[in-house]
Parts: structure tokens; sequence; C-alpha cells
């Protein structure tokens, strides 16, 4: 049997022909053969010189890379020269607006004015409260429930007419039936409840003055408007019942009640609605307020002609009215009407 040192040989693959893979090992005994196989995947050792061919064309490579780094400075350097120009033109315009903020500040400096301690108070003052509110009155009343009491006096009044013509009938059947003269009983049917309304009117007026102890400008005059007022609303009434029997009572109390919103009596009546507003102009109510604010205040005198004048129409205007009502009733009867009446 072959000694087994002697048999081997030694295989070296190689990658590259390195002198190892030329050169056996000198490790290797003299029975020892090396050989160098080249591996399939290696490059070619030593490898090829480049060729002209190479050169050239990376030359070509690296002047086209020149020419477009040389184009690009050239616009770099065009944007530089417009970027330097904008900002000497920039430069410039900034010191032109820092000469004029001096010139304004300096400018404004010199108008302040230099002001005392008062008229820095008043400055202050001025700041604080920039709005002055004036006001100024024809009258004033003497408090809070006075300044009330005409409102609450016309509606006295109307209160008490309405209430007298629920118990008191308008007029007297059993005159319509004699035929008495149609003017001789409106009058009967009108200056009953006037009279019995201006006892009310007395006995109110005396409550405002002695009880409640308000101050009157002109207390004959409060008086005589009470009254007017008093026998204005019984006409109104006496009309209303004439034409209108039950239906008539009830427009009434919607007068009434029309009334305590447009009088104007506990607040402006400028303040209502335009169809309200309308409303005070024509309703008797109103003029009574003012008439009496006049002359409970001391106030505008030559405002109580006016309102004298209207409350004036509005009774002659109801007697008529009535007077009429009770002239048709006397043509115009039934055997209901000629029944006696048991109160009258």
């Amino acid at each position: 049997m072959r000694s087994s040192r002697a048999s081997t040989r030694s295989v070296i693959a190689c990658r590259a022909p390195t002198p190892a893979c030329r050169t056996p090992s000198r490790r290797s005994t003299s029975s020892t053969t090396a050989r160098a196989r080249w591996h399939p995947e290696a490059p070619p050792w030593p490898p090829e010189p480049p060729t002209a061919a190479d050169g050239a064309s990376a030359l070509a490579g690296g002047a086209a890379s020149a020419a477009s780094g040389a184009s690009q400075l050239r616009d770099g350097s065009a944007q530089l020269r417009d970027g330097a120009t904008q900002l000497d033109d920039g430069i410039g315009q900034l010191s032109t607006g820092a000469t004029q903020l001096r010139d304004g500040l300096a400018s404004g400096v010199e108008q302040i004015p230099h002001s005392d301690d008062a008229t820095r108070q008043a400055q202050a003052a001025a700041i604080s409260d920039p709005v002055a509110v004036g006001t100024s009155s024809v009258t004033k009343a003497q408090n809070y429930g006075a300044g009330l009491a005409p409102f609450f006096a016309a509606l006295a009044g109307w209160i008490g007419i309405y209430a007298l013509f629920l118990i008191v009938k308008p007029v007297s059947k059993r005159a319509i039936t004699a035929l008495r003269s149609p003017i001789r009983v409106t009058l009967a049917g009108w200056l009953t409840p006037a009279g019995l309304g201006a006892l009310q009117m007395v006995g109110l007026f005396t409550v405002l003055a002695i009880t409640l102890q308000f101050s009157f400008a002109n207390p004959w005059a409060a008086l005589g408007i009470l009254l007017f007022a008093s026998a204005t609303y019984a006409a109104i009434v006496l009309a209303l019942n004439v034409w209108l029997g039950s239906v008539g009572q009830f427009l009434g109390l919607v007068l009434m009640v029309l009334q305590l919103v447009t009088a104007g009596g506990t607040f402006p009546w400028q303040t209502l609605p335009a169809p309200l507003a309308a409303l005070h102009h024509v309703l008797p109510m109103g003029y009574v307020v003012d008439a009496m604010r006049q002359v409970m205040y001391g106030g505008d005198l030559t405002r109580v002609g006016p309102d004298l004048l209207v409350l004036g129409a509005w009774m002659a205007g109801g007697v008529l009215l009535a007077a009429i009502g009770v002239t048709r009733m006397t043509h115009h009867r039934t055997l209901r009407d000629l029944q006696p009446s048991l109160i009258g």
C-alpha cells in the first residue's frame, strides 16, 4: 500500500492568478504536486490596457459636462447680477423711508401740545367719558305718584262713566213712547250720567289734592279738565249704547283697553307701533292726560286749548249721534218698546 502522502495531490482553485496559485507551497513535500485551476467566473488576468477609443469617449463626456457647468455658471452669474441690482434699489428705498420716518417723528414731536396738569385731567375725563348727555325739561312732577296721577285720573273718569251706564239706562223708553222731544230725551240721558260723573271727579280731585297731597300748579284748571273729560266720556258711551245697545257697552270696554295703551300715561306714546300711535291722536283719553300734565305740573298752558277743542269735538259728536239715534227710535217703534218699563 502506497503512502498517502506520496499519492496526495494538492488542488488549489483560485479566482485570481496570484503567485500562491502559480507557485506550489513551500510546506508541501517534494511528492506533492500543486495545480492551479482558473475559476470560470474570474476576470481575465492581467487586465487589458485601455484603448484610444475608450479615452476619446471619456474625453467627450467630460467636455459635455464642462459645457453644461459653464452654462449653469452663466445663468447663475446673471441671476446674481439681477439680485445685486435689486438689493441696491432696496437699500436706496430703505434709506429714503428711514429719512421720511425720522422727519415725520420729528414733526410729530413738535406738534404735541405742552399741556399742564389741568389740561391733562380734562383730557383724561373726556377720554374716559366721551359722550356728554344734556337734559332739559319744561317742568317736573312732584314724585313718581304725581307723575302717574294724570293718567289714572283720566282712566278713573272713563271707568266711572262706563259703570254708571251699566246701572242706569241711557234713554227712557217711556219718554220715547210718549213722543217726547228727541233732543230733550237725549240731553236727559246725557246730563244725568255727566252729573254723576262730575261728583266722582270732585271726589277724585279731593283725594289727589288732600289725601295724597299732590301739588297742582293750577288746581281749578285741573278740576275743570276732569269735569269736562267726564262729560265727554258720558257723551261717547251714550252714543254707543243708543245705537248698538249691549254691543255698544262692550265696545266701550274695548275703547278703554285701547286707551290704556295709546294714552301715553305710563310710557311715551312715541314708542308705540304706527297703528297704535295713530290711535293716540284720535282717542280722547290721550288729550285728557296731556292737558292734566300741563296744568298740574305748570307746563306749557298753550297746549291745553287744543286738547280741550278735541275733547269738545268728541262731546259734540257723541251728543249729536245720540240725538240722531233717539230720533230714529221715536219713528220706528215696536210693541216691545210700548211695554211699560219698571225703572224708566
